[in-house]
């Protein structure tokens, strides 16, 4: 049973609280107090007191007792400190803190020339951390002015004796100067100089500040080791939780790691860290805080540790956000802002996706000598990023794990064509035109010799729909369309839609069309998601800095908000809505990219692509199989595959389907679960009709002559 707290909880008040320190006192003069406050009086008469303070000090540390006079002492000491109110008012390093939608904390960035801080406020502070930091640090805390005449008197005796400093009888008063009046080697120095000043401080601050105001600044201020700064990174950095979480046994540790971080390192010196909390417990009983037998489940409570170097969670997706803030805000709204990033990152299906690509590499790695795979899942309806893995293991060097191959250039292969065939449709090109997939060489205009590909099978299909060309992804129908729309405009659809690559197609004439200009995953998959919104792009205004000329206005979301230690915000998404395509273009896009049955050419019916709802979906391998690519959706989700070697190495004996496309598949079936998202049908645009046209029944646009061959 918790008996009487010091803490501030429920109703109670600092008065409630000073009475509970006062109910069990050991081995105290209550009589020498009562009289010492007295002399001290209210805020009144300052100057006499510190002056009655100094000579006190003086007389008890004689090191510091002048020919100049406790009173010219008392004054050189004070003019070299600020005034108390800078302690409040004065700008301190604070992490920023970088979280998934849910709340799950991804990443603590801090300055590595400061450390780690972030605010609390007193009321979040478990009454049982407060009572253990009070009861072994300054049970005198709700009483004494600023230091404790009783302790001093006694530190002081121990130094004469010694001939040095060996006790320093620091209330947490006093300690709270310390911090922030100096430096780290400033205070580790044994000096009476320093001694002073923080005293003095200490009263000042006691005759400005409340008592919770002093508390609650100690525990935002003081230091923890680890480069942990207070004690919410304290808590966060020694056992991986929220202050609010923490249980007695480790709060009883926190609470005695400040005197000596080092000395009580329990990742260094375990049995002393423990011998440490032992003493807090035995202190809080002492005090009448607990009973002894919480102390003794205490004691033997198993304490879990979490890493001191803690990790990233979803580390590419953290590096992209940081990228950002550094980038828009620049470094100091990286390390000092002390900013809480909420991010559009759903770290359980980013986890969950990540698992089930290490699944697939594990099984075609040693047969098809593919080490990794990347995936990107995007709301369409929002642009917001769900997850990025831009890897399966970041922390693998052997795979290059670090790599981001979410945002990395390399070859798209066949999903690169969808952006030729949208931009056909919208020309008046139907799903049901006929085009002749037969050997062709194709002039490039420039010096370079025939441009003559082949499909993927290296075989011939004759005349076939253009439905049927791209649903099986045949490459010389898709040259063949590409000469009639244009290299620059499927390009320049391409980057309307979402690329921000290619800027120089010509350089790669035709072949563009098969893909062998680099993308980037995380583009492919946002502009397939303005296909899966009806040809309407819906991201954040990518910044005017930043925006390259010709290329996508809107860019796809990572941060929901951002709000400062006071609880302000500083950003908030607010999706944009634009449209990169006609609807009914990208209707009839659609209908092919969604059709199983005109995929008979290359494709098993009912396999990967396949899903319990509605679903478009498009896969690509490069030439050499050094990449291989799926990119899908429903009206729901967007993700995007990729399965290669980070080093380009060539993989063998894959293709798209077997590869990439089993991982698309099983991340869409698990993310549509997870997030219980029933089949839904794609909205059907006014302005397309399905009726008989070219020969057969298929999807025309309203106001557009058809044109029913490629030639």
């Amino acid at each position: 049973m918790m008996r009487e707290s010091y803490s501030s909880r429920g109703s109670r008040g600092a008065g409630d609280r000073r009475r509970g320190a006062n109910r069990r006192p050991r081995g105290r003069s209550l009589i020498v107090r009562h009289h010492f406050r007295a002399f001290l009086g209210t805020q009144s008469g300052a100057p006499i007191r510190l002056f009655v303070i100094a000579l006190v000090l003086g007389m008890l540390l004689p090191a510091v007792f002048t020919p100049m006079g406790v009173g010219t002492a008392y004054a050189y000491l004070s003019r070299e400190l600020p005034p108390p109110a800078w302690v409040t008012a004065r700008q301190t390093f604070q992490s920023t803190l970088i979280y998934d939608r849910n709340g799950k904390l991804l990443y603590e960035i801090f300055d590595p020339e400061g450390g780690r801080r972030t605010p609390v406020r007193l009321t979040d502070v478990p009454s049982h951390l407060i009572n253990a930091t009070i009861a072994v640090e300054d049970p005198s805390f709700y009483q004494n002015p600023g230091f404790d005449i009783l302790a001093i008197a006694r530190a002081g005796a121990q130094n004469f004796r010694s001939g040095g400093v060996v006790s320093g009888a620091s209330t947490l008063t006093q300690q709270l100067a310390r911090n922030v009046l100096f430096d780290l080697e400033e205070r580790t120095e044994q000096s009476y100089t320093r001694k002073l000043k923080e005293t003095i401080f200490a009263v000042w601050l006691t005759q400005t500040l409340s008592k919770d105001q002093i508390l609650e600044l100690y525990f935002n201020e003081v230091y923890y080791g680890h480069l942990s700064y207070g004690i919410v990174a304290a808590a966060r950095v020694y056992f991986d939780k929220k202050v609010s979480d923490l249980t007695l046994a480790e709060a009883a540790l926190l609470a005695g790691l400040p005197q000596a971080p080092s000395d009580y390192d329990p990742y260094i010196h375990l049995e002393a860290a423990k011998a440490r909390q032992v003493h807090v417990l035995d202190r809080m009983v002492y005090h009448g805080l607990i009973e002894p037998e919480e102390a003794d489940w205490a004691k033997v409570e198993p304490l879990s540790f979490s890493d001191p170097n803690i990790r990233m969670r979803a580390p590419h997706f953290v590096d992209y956000v940081r990228e950002q803030i550094g980038h828009r805000y620049g470094p100091d709204a990286l390390y000092r802002s002390g900013w809480k990033i909420t991010t559009t990152l759903d770290l359980d299906l980013q986890e969950m996706a990540v698992q089930l690509a290490r699944q697939r590499v594990a099984e075609i790695r040693q047969p098809m000598n593919a080490k990794n795979s990347a995936v990107v899942i995007i709301r369409p309806t929002t642009g917001e990023i769900l997850t990025m893995a831009g890897s399966i293991d970041y922390w693998d060097e052997s795979i290059d794990g670090r790599v981001n191959v979410a945002v990395a250039r390399r070859m798209p292969g066949s999903t690169i064509k969808p952006f030729t065939y949208v931009t056909a449709f919208a020309r008046g090109f139907v799903p049901n035109a006929r085009v002749d997939d037969v050997k062709t060489c194709f002039e490039t205009g420039y010096t370079l010799p025939l441009y003559c590909p082949s499909n993927f099978d290296l075989t011939f299909h004759g005349n076939i729909k253009l439905r049927e060309a791209l649903a099986s992804s045949l490459n010389i129908p898709a040259v063949k369309l590409l000469t009639r729309v244009g290299v620059d405009d499927m390009i320049a659809t391409a980057h309307r839609m979402g690329l921000t690559t290619i800027e120089d197609p010509s350089r790669f004439g035709l072949a563009v069309g098969l893909g062998v200009a680099d993308v980037k995953l995380l583009d492919l998959a946002f502009a397939y998601s303005g296909i899966a919104n009806g040809g309407t792009m819906i991201g954040a205004p990518v910044p005017l800095a930043e925006r390259q000329p010709n290329m996508r206005e809107l860019e796809p979301a990572a941060i929901l908000r951002i709000e400062d230690p006071a609880g302000n915000e500083v950003y908030r998404y607010q999706p944009y809505a634009l449209n990169v395509v006609s609807p009914q273009a990208a209707w009839l896009l659609l209908s092919v990219l969604g059709d199983d049955s005109a995929r008979h050419f290359t494709f098993s019916q009912a396999g990967a692509l396949v899903l319990d709802r509605p679903a478009a979906a498009k896969t690509g391998t490069t030439h050499f199989t050094q990449d291989t690519w799926t990119i899908g959706f429903t009206p729901d989700l967007t993700t995007g595959v990729w399965v290669g070697n980070s080093d380009a190495e060539p993989m063998r004996n894959i293709i798209g389907i077997l590869s990439a496309g089993q991982i698309w598949h099983n991340v869409m079936m698990q993310a549509h679960r997870y997030y219980g998202l029933p089949p839904r049908d794609f909205v059907q645009p006014p302005g397309v009709r399905y009726t008989d046209v070219c020969g057969g029944k298929d999807w025309v646009i309203d106001g557009l002559t058809p044109i029913c061959s490629v030639g």
